[in-house]
């Protein structure tokens, strides 16, 4: 869904634990060359055009998302990666 946004490449959305939800979405994001979404634009895309609980609570735009070696999205590894984000954000 977030990759309908006109100023989205390519999204991958993770779980992260949350100690009220259990687990709530994180988002990855790559622009399109020359695009600069907000975090904000992105949050509210998601809002328009899903699910309330699917909105992702946390944005991240990347300049490319890391690959297992099936050639897939490490999800895992993204996992790992907003973890350790929001814990250093707080």
């Amino acid at each position: 869904m977030l990759e309908r946004h006109p100023d989205v490449t390519q999204a991958a959305v993770v779980p992260i634990d949350d100690e009220m939800k259990g687990q709530k979405p994180v988002a990855f994001i790559i622009p399109k060359a020359g695009r600069r979404p907000s975090e904000d634009e992105i949050k509210q895309f998601a809002l328009a055009n899903g699910p309330a609980y699917q909105h992702p609570r946390f944005v991240w735009f990347v300049d490319q998302l890391p690959l297992a070696s099936t050639n897939k999205i490490d999800r895992s590894a993204l996992r790992r990666l907003a973890e350790q984000r929001v814990t250093n954000t707080g």
